[in-house]
């Protein structure tokens, strides 16, 4: 009973904010047009200032988790590999590719794995956890651009190699995991007036973009490209996972490593993976379609996987 209300208790939180988001957009409480404002906010400078304060904060100067560094870019580049190799045999028209090949591999590691990691493990967990965003984020958001490229369906919005960079470089979220990974390995010092409110802001960017993911819910929009949507969610949130943890734990991975290690293969699809997509030529409504299923379904499946891995004494 204590594993089931363990489960519970680090799962609900986020249920409960994204429920709140979707409810308040459903009876008319917040527009559309200021939904769409926040969201513009909280994901060009909210959430790039969490990555800045998360990783300037904890940053010890190496990465002293190498195994864990390591063995979550091989996971997420097999993942890719096979997402790459299926997809395209399966779905024909092209900017379809794109979109379910980075729903399969771009999980909501920013937005879900600090909350997530932090109520199994606190502040332990949230130091691994700041360290990978570091990785992990610049990782996801070059691959997204390489991938989103390759299957873009409008010749206009093929971009050269000098506009990747561009783009990669110019990422809001990688711009803050640099700037985060500068001020921490140079032990760059912010006067108090303007570090604390860093702090409150920064802290504000996971229940905000919980509760904006709510608000994006859109039920009837699942009818168009049904099994697509289902056959990414089935992988992106028990596949993937499954075989992630059966891997990982055969590994000697355990407690913290573990838990961080689910919540980078385990969470839903990125949010920002639709506007990546629609920005590039690809289906941006199946991307939007994948978000909404593989985050509505992760309360339940995310809320299984810590319930059994606690179960049977792995976390």
């Amino acid at each position: 009973m204590n594993d089931f209300f363990f489960s519970i208790n680090v799962v609900a939180p986020l249920f409960i904010l994204m429920t709140a988001g979707y409810t308040l957009r459903h009876f008319n409480f917040v527009s559309d047009k200021s939904m769409s404002e926040v969201n513009r906010f909280v994901f060009k400078f909210l959430i790039p200032l969490m990555l800045f304060e998360n990783i300037r904060n904890i940053f010890q100067g190496d990465f002293h988790s190498t195994s864990l560094i390591f063995s979550a870019l091989t996971g997420l580049s097999v993942v890719i590999f096979l997402s790459f190799c299926i997809v395209p045999q399966l779905v024909k028209r092209s900017g379809q590719r794109g979109s379910m090949i980075q729903g399969i591999y771009r999980s909501n590691f920013l937005i879900y794995g600090m909350p997530l990691a932090s109520g199994m493990y606190g502040q332990e967990a949230a130091q691994k956890v700041a360290v990978l965003l570091g990785v992990i984020v610049p990782f996801y958001n070059i691959v997204a651009v390489v991938i989103l490229s390759i299957f873009s369906e409008t010749r206009a919005k093929r971009i050269s190699l000098r506009q990747m960079l561009v783009d990669i470089v110019s990422n809001p979220l990688i711009i803050g995991c640099a700037a985060g990974l500068l001020f921490g390995a140079f032990r760059l010092e912010i006067p108090v007036f303007i570090n604390k409110p860093i702090g409150d802001l920064s802290a504000a960017a996971s229940p905000l973009a919980l509760f904006l993911m709510g608000s994006e819910f859109r039920f009837r929009s699942l009818n168009n490209n049904l099994w697509k949507v289902l056959s990414v969610t089935a992988a992106r949130l028990i596949i993937v996972p499954l075989a992630a943890m059966m891997t990982f734990i055969a590994m000697g991975f355990r407690g913290v490593e573990l838990s961080v290690l689910l919540c980078i293969f385990a969470t839903p699809t990125a949010v920002n993976s639709y506007i990546m997509a629609g920005n590039m030529g690809c289906d941006g409504e199946l991307s939007g379609q994948i978000v909404v299923l593989t985050t509505v379904c992760s309360c339940l499946t995310i809320f299984l996987f810590i319930f059994t891995l606690k179960t049977f004494g792995m976390l």
